[in-house]
């Protein structure tokens, strides 16, 4: 029974490498001419109203009290047009503060941070300002930093 498929099974093997390898050459040819896209017109689409802004549409029946909203639009579009600007807080890259930390002295029992600042190392106590940075506090393996009016929390390096 074996043989009896296996001669059939070798043609049709051979027939599909035939296939794949003339495809491969034919394509690689270039020889065949290549159709021209025709050119399909686009659909068109219905023309629709342009809205003016984007908004909702909140003229509903309430799904549980039964009546309309429409109290609620004339509130609601005051509110969404205010016209404050409010200005974005710089950012401050907390990154150029760090933190190595801190001598204690015994008597005066005051404690010193050690910070560095954009690269330079610098000794400061709470209250202390260095290149707009002023250092607010000293908590465990922390201290709480000022700069433009941001406050940012600097762990101890190596913690």
């Amino acid at each position: 029974m074996k043989k009896k498929l296996t001669y059939p099974l070798l043609a049709v093997v051979l027939v599909l490498w035939g296939l794949i390898f003339y495809r491969i050459f034919s394509g690689l040819s270039g020889s065949e001419p290549v159709d021209p896209v025709s050119k399909v017109a686009p659909p068109t689409e219905p023309q629709r109203e342009k809205v003016e802004d984007d908004s909702l549409l909140l003229n509903y029946r309430d799904p549980f009290l039964g009546n309309m909203m429409e109290d609620a639009i004339d509130s609601a579009d005051e509110e969404l047009y205010a016209d404050e600007y409010v200005e974005p807080e710089p950012y401050i890259d907390w990154s150029m503060v760090q933190y190595y930390g801190s001598v204690n002295n015994t008597k005066d029992g005051k404690t010193v941070a050690l910070v560095s600042i954009n690269g330079r190392e610098y000794m400061l106590k709470p209250g202390e300002t260095v290149d707009g940075y002023t250092l607010l506090s000293k908590t465990g393996n922390s201290i709480m930093v000022s700069h433009q009016g941001q406050v940012g929390t600097i762990a101890m390096q190596g913690q």
